[in-house]
Parts: structure tokens; C-alpha cells; sequence
């Protein structure tokens, strides 16, 4: 009698490890696949989000600008201005609409300015992968030139805007919007013939 109850005793205690086994693999499978499925829509929203994305590479760049390579400090320092820029022009015409004021063409020139800041961070992003040290100080000088004028051409707009606002009234916008038709037929020219040489690059 007592082997059987020693026997009994045992199978239950392997069926209750058993089953503690199972449940143990149920709970971290369930949790695996959380993680899983946890990990995916983050990264699917970060690649949705463009402001978490600018983020990341804003961080990215600050990272970058530390490097011990001049060309590979100018190309972040380049980024890091472009992305101040742009988001300063995109609060001013958010502020500038938000508030009423008549904003006229301002808003679409503001929508060309990052689109010629995205060409441009692509051609920054082309030239920080590229392996040969002359030709990456060459392409960081050549970009810096025009990262320049687009910073110049944002900040003209932001003062216009600032101006608009001041003065609030519809003959001041329309001098003002005629005074950066040429710069903005300039900068829709330019970008698009960036963009096909980065296309070509």
C-alpha cells in the first residue's frame, strides 16, 4: 500500500510539473508574441510618423556631428541646420494661418521649401555614405552652398510672414508675395533640378 501511495504521490507530482511546464510556455508565448506584435506597430508608427522620424534623425545627426571626420561633422552640422530651419518656417506659417492672417502664396512657398529641404537631406544622406574621403569633402562643400541659400530663402519667408502679420493687410501681403516670386520660381527651378541630379546620383 504505501508504494502505491508513494507511486500515486509521484504521478501526481509529474502531472502537476507537467502542467505547470505548459502553462509557463502558454504565458511566455503569449508574451513573446506580444513583444512581437508590440515591437511592429511601434516601428510601423515611427516610420508613419514624420515627426518621429525627423527625431530620430535629428539625434542621428547630433551624433554624427561629433565624429572625428571634418566632412563627416559638416554633412551633420548641414542636417541639423536644414531641419531648424524648416521647422521654424513650418511654426511661423502654422502660427501666421492659426491667427488669421492673410498668408496668400506664402503657404505653398513654405510647402516648396521642404520639399527643397528633403532633396537636400537626400543628397546629404548620399554623401555621408560615401566611402572616399575627397570626393565626401568635396559633395559636404557643395551642399553646404546650398543649404545656405535655402536657410536664407526660409528665413526671408519667416520675416515676411512677420511683416504680413504687422502689418496685416492685403496690399502689404501682395508686395510682399511679389517680392519673392522670383526667389520662389528660383527655388522650384533648383530643386527640381537637384532632385534629378540626386536621382542620377
Amino acid at each position: 500500500m504505501p508504494e502505491t501511495d508513494f507511486a500515486d504521490a509521484a504521478e501526481n507530482l509529474f502531472e502537476g510539473i507537467l502542467q505547470l511546464l505548459l502553462l509557463g510556455g502558454a504565458v511566455l508565448g503569449i508574451l513573446a508574441i506580444a513583444a512581437a506584435t508590440g515591437t511592429w506597430l511601434l516601428v510601423r508608427r515611427v516610420r508613419r510618423s514624420g515627426i518621429l522620424r525627423r527625431r530620430m534623425q535629428s539625434t542621428s545627426s547630433r551624433v554624427r556631428s561629433f565624429s572625428v571626420d571634418a566632412s563627416s561633422r559638416e554633412l551633420a552640422r548641414m542636417r541639423l541646420q536644414l531641419e531648424r530651419s524648416t521647422d521654424a518656417t513650418r511654426r511661423s506659417v502654422h502660427a501666421a494661418l492659426a491667427q488669421g492672417c492673410p498668408a496668400g502664396e506664402l503657404a505653398a512657398t513654405a510647402e516648396d521649401l521642404t520639399r527643397a529641404e528633403s532633396v537636400l537631406g537626400e543628397r546629404i544622406a548620399l554623401a555621408e555614405r560615401e566611402p572616399n574621403k575627397v570626393l565626401r569633402e568635396e559633395l559636404a562643400r557643395s551642399i553646404d552652398e546650398q543649404v545656405q541659400s535655402l536657410c536664407n530663402l526660409s528665413a526671408d519667408l519667416r520675416r515676411t510672414l512677420l511683416e504680413v502679420h504687422n502689418a496685416s493687410g492685403t496690399a502689404h501681403l501682395s508686395r510682399a508675395t511679389s517680392r519673392l516670386t522670383m526667389e520662389i520660381g528660383a527655388l522650384r527651378t533648383w530643386s527640381t533640378a537637384y532632385g534629378s541630379g540626386t536621382r542620377r546620383a
